[in-house]
């Protein structure tokens, strides 16, 4: 068991490495075409709300 969470801690930190981590979404499944477009919605609204202010 010990060698399983040493290879996953290892895995954890070179992912924050290359960062991706949560905050950035951290993921490696490439979007399909419905989850793309309703990313891009929810930035366009963030980026809409940020110029309002």
């Amino acid at each position: 068991m010990n060698i399983i969470t040493k290879a996953w801690q290892r895995y954890c930190n070179w992912l924050d490495e290359m960062g991706l981590t949560p905050e950035n979404k951290r993921c490696c499944v490439p979007l399909d075409e419905r989850a793309q477009k309703a990313l891009r919605a929810e930035q366009n609204i963030g980026t809409t709300k940020e110029g309002k202010k």
